[in-house]
C-alpha cells in the first residue's frame, strides 16, 4: 500500500496560527504600562483603591510610578485633607497628579 502526502495549504496553516494567537492575546489580563504622577505636598499619604473599594497601593508625597490592572481607581488623601481623585488605568501610560493640600 502506498500512502500519498498532500501538503496543507499555507492559508489554512496561517489562519490556524492567527486563531491561536488571537485566543492567547484575548485571554491575557490587561495591565497598564505605568501609572505615574506626583503627590503634593511632600508630607501627604495617598491610598489607591480599586472600583470595589479595596486598597491596592499607597504612595507618599513626591513622584510615583505604579503598575495597575486596567480599570477605575480612586486616589484618597489621608486625613486631614480627605480629597479624592478618580482616574482610569488604561493599557497605555497614564498620568495622575494628586494635590492633597
Amino acid at each position: 500500500m502506498r500512502a500519498t502526502h498532500r501538503p496543507r495549504p499555507k492559508r489554512a496553516v496561517a489562519a490556524a496560527a492567527i486563531g491561536v494567537l488571537t485566543a492567547f492575546v484575548m485571554s491575557a489580563p490587561a495591565t497598564a504600562d505605568v501609572v505615574q504622577g506626583t503627590v503634593k505636598p511632600a508630607t501627604a499619604k495617598v491610598a489607591i483603591k480599586n472600583a470595589a473599594g479595596e486598597q491596592v497601593a499607597e504612595v507618599g508625597g513626591g513622584a510615583f510610578q505604579l503598575r495597575l490592572p486596567a480599570g477605575k481607581f480612586t486616589a484618597e488623601c489621608a486625613p486631614p485633607s480627605q480629597k479624592k481623585v478618580a482616574f482610569f488605568s488604561l493599557a497605555q501610560p497614564t498620568s495622575v497628579n494628586i494635590d492633597c493640600s
